[in-house]
């Protein structure tokens, strides 16, 4: 009985929590962030002092501290997204060789061929969802490469990396 219960409880809190998490991320603000509106300007005092039982306001307004300070942590390379290796250079088994020291690296879904109807000049090396931003440097840090692009309509890769 209890386990059905919990179910019962558990499932829906998460999906709750998530439906939240992603509505949060797609208005553009980090989590945990609170909006808060400009400090009001000190009450005028008249020219007499009479003592009160009331704070004066003060002359410079104190922050009051976030709720959270924790920062974001930042993105994480994605170790199972595609990745496509193009060899556009004369040196047979470079795109080869280049995907074994990714997948020493880590990553697992990666693939080689040779790059027709590249054109870069540099070894690049492209992605297209900006969520694998962190993913493309890391790649392109592994092997070396200090060109990284976003490009739309790279194909199925997650991660392209032409070889010049």
């Amino acid at each position: 009985m209890w386990p059905f219960l919990v179910i019962l409880i558990v499932v829906p809190a998460l999906g709750w929590a998530a439906a939240t998490f992603l509505a949060n991320r797609q208005n553009g603000q980090p989590l945990g962030t609170v909006t808060t509106g400009s400090p009001t300007a000190p009450a005028q005092q008249s020219g007499t002092d009479t003592p009160s039982s009331e704070p004066t306001p003060s002359e410079d307004p104190t922050p009051s501290p976030s709720p959270s300070t924790t920062t974001e942590a930042p993105p994480t390379p994605d170790y199972n997204a595609a990745i496509q290796v193009l060899n556009g250079t004369g040196t047979q088994g470079l795109a080869a060789s280049n995907t074994q020291k990714l997948n020493a690296a880590g990553y697992a879904g990666t693939s080689a061929a040779n790059a027709t109807g590249w054109d870069t000049q540099v070894s690049t090396v492209y992605y297209e969802d900006p969520r694998m931003e962190a993913t493309a440097k890391d790649v392109a840090a592994t092997l070396g490469i200090d060109n990284v692009q976003r490009m739309d309509n790279i194909g199925s890769p997650d991660v392209v990396v032409v070889l010049r």
